[in-house]
């Protein structure tokens, strides 16, 4: 997904409600989008604070989208928990102040944008089907 395609509104997020087509990590990107924005009412052009508390309520609310994803560590050779991924993740973010500067603090689609380059940079990203395949292919999931 190129930055000039994200939607604009909260209200073009929400007819993403069906994102089991698109590629995995513009998945998770959407997804934490979605659930930081109920979470904390932060648009995508509000500036994001580097402080605890912000990457804390950040965490808390990305972490349930993270859930829905298995990621595979490709030069270990090994699966990883989304808790490690997603503290890897900002862990690097923080330190290396990756983010971009615009007036001094990056916005959240900034933040969330580095989030999902870091992790499907070291992790191939796949997402959970929650739908078993009989309850999919009898379109019973619509039900419940």
């Amino acid at each position: 997904m190129y930055e000039d395609s994200y939607p604009k509104t909260t209200e073009e997020w929400e007819k993403l409600a069906d994102r089991r087509i698109s590629p995995a990590a513009d998945r998770l990107f959407a997804g934490i989008f979605l659930l930081y924005q109920r979470a904390t009412g932060a648009e995508q052009n509000d500036r994001f604070q580097r402080d605890e508390k912000s990457w804390s309520a950040f965490e808390q609310a990305a972490l349930p989208e993270m859930r829905s994803f298995t990621f595979f560590d490709r030069p270990k050779n090994m699966m990883r928990t989304p808790n490690s991924v997603l503290a890897d993740a900002m862990g690097h973010i923080w330190m290396a102040e990756k983010l971009p500067k615009v007036t001094g603090q990056p916005t959240t689609i900034q933040l969330i944008q580095e989030l999902v380059r870091q992790i499907a940079s070291k992790y191939e990203i796949t997402p959970i089907e929650r739908r078993t395949r009989k309850r999919a292919s009898l379109g019973l999931d619509i039900l419940a």
